[in-house]
């Protein structure tokens, strides 16, 4: 049997543990209860679990709904929200989120138990039926290699959340930045080898075209040496192709 992984975000410690309770009795595993905005973008990054619970009214500066949309950011994990308050304006930011869905406390058991299984349901059939770049970067939010898509303009479209702490930018600063302005594949290369080298990568499918290793450029200036692995991302259709670049440190020490 293919377990069930949920997490709790319940500021009310008795609240949290009843229905820690309540979802092992129904087969769940409890990934862990956060109890506030903060910790549940980190809890659910680092135990990925397969949906969430989300109370909306959190202490703290960080709402259920702010959490949802931090998260949105970095994965695709479902959130089904529960809260004591059904007023509009909360409703309506709530499905802004495009969360799966929204129970009103005091929830039905049989009712939060149906909308897990439903929200779990949809997100493995999108495993099995999303593009292949989709899956590539679900897999990659769950890896612990820095993980890079750039598309044919050499541009980052998707990085994942361990590029961080190898780039030192947040994933928003990296979407959108030329991959060349962080790599240096060949230093003292001459200015537009870097195009010929995506280029013959997508028509040649030649990926070991790329070295083994190279020089990063961090957020703080400084430059290490990092080794390189690339992949092609070809869709069935025949669309645009992608190329994944996963990085990883090759030494302890930064180079100057």
């Amino acid at each position: 049997m293919i377990t069930k992984k949920v997490m709790i975000v319940e500021d009310e410690g008795v609240v949290g543990l009843s229905l820690k309770s309540i979802l092992s009795k129904m087969g769940y595993t409890v990934t862990g209860i956060a109890i506030t905005g903060s910790e549940a973008v980190r809890m659910a990054i680092e135990t990925q679990p397969d949906v969430i619970l989300m109370d909306i009214h959190l202490k703290g500066d960080m709402d259920g709904i702010q959490a949802t949309e931090e998260l949105n950011k970095v994965t695709d994990i479902p959130v089904i929200y529960l809260t004591a308050y059904a007023d509009e304006e909360t409703l309506n930011r709530a499905l802004r989120t495009e969360s799966h869905s929204y129970l009103v406390k005091p929830y039905n058991p049989r009712e939060l138990y149906s909308n897990i299984e439903f929200a779990i349901y949809k997100r493995r059939l999108k495993e099995r039926i999303g593009s292949a770049r989709e899956k590539v970067e679900l897999s990659l939010t769950r890896s612990s290699d820095c993980g890079l898509i750039i598309d044919p303009n050499r541009r980052i479209v998707f990085a994942n959340p361990a590029s961080e702490l190898v780039t030192g930018y947040t994933t928003q600063e990296l979407m959108g930045k030329d991959i060349f302005g962080l790599l240096n594949l060949a230093p003292g290369a001459k200015t537009g080898e870097e195009e010929e080298t995506i280029q013959r990568i997508l028509s040649l499918e030649a990926v070991d075209y790329l070295p083994c290793q190279a020089l990063i450029t961090t957020r703080s200036g400084r430059t290490r040496l990092v080794w390189l692995r690339a992949a092609i991302i070809k869709e069935d259709n025949a669309g645009m192709r992608n190329i994944l670049i996963l990085i990883g440190n090759a030494g302890s020490s930064r180079l100057k």
